[in-house]
């Protein structure tokens, strides 16, 4: 949300982790969503598991730069008075490397009162719980098939 001439406006722009503003107001709410870039256009459920208030930013690491994708990560946790971030990624191990960004920018920032979730999204569209850094053959296969190996 934005306040323009005292009115709060249910709008968020921009959404990519690396155009917005690591002091944006909507990352000052009490939770933030950070996700993929597939995940929104590949589960109905994903628009149904967040509220309308919460902040989201989104991203790619196989396309965007990923040390730069870290470091804004990093400034958006430092900055943020959230007590909340969820973290939703495709299946595909390409994308998880943004658990493990958002793990090391909470763990350097010295919070420990931020809760994080962590989900994927699997290409049928459904959205499970995940653990960082566990990769099962589902995954793998999507990955091959993905990206043509």
């Amino acid at each position: 949300m934005y306040i323009y001439e005292e009115k709060i406006l249910n709008v968020q722009w921009p959404i990519k982790i690396l155009l917005t503003h690591h002091q944006a107001p909507f990352l000052k709410n009490n939770k933030f969503i950070i996700a993929a870039d597939c995940v929104a256009f590949s589960s109905d459920n994903f628009k149904e598991k967040h509220e309308k208030n919460e902040g989201l930013v989104i991203g790619c690491p196989l396309l965007e730069d990923p040390d730069k994708m870290m470091s804004k990560i990093a400034l958006m946790i430092k900055e943020t008075s959230a007590k909340n971030i969820d973290v939703y990624t495709m299946e595909v191990p390409c994308c998880h490397a943004i658990h493990m960004m958002v793990e090391k920018a909470i763990n350097e920032s010295g919070k420990d009162n931020i809760n994080k979730k962590n989900y994927i999204v699997r290409v049928s569209g459904e959205i499970e719980s995940y653990k960082p850094g566990v990769i099962d053959d589902s995954m793998m296969d999507k990955e091959r098939k993905a990206h043509g190996h």
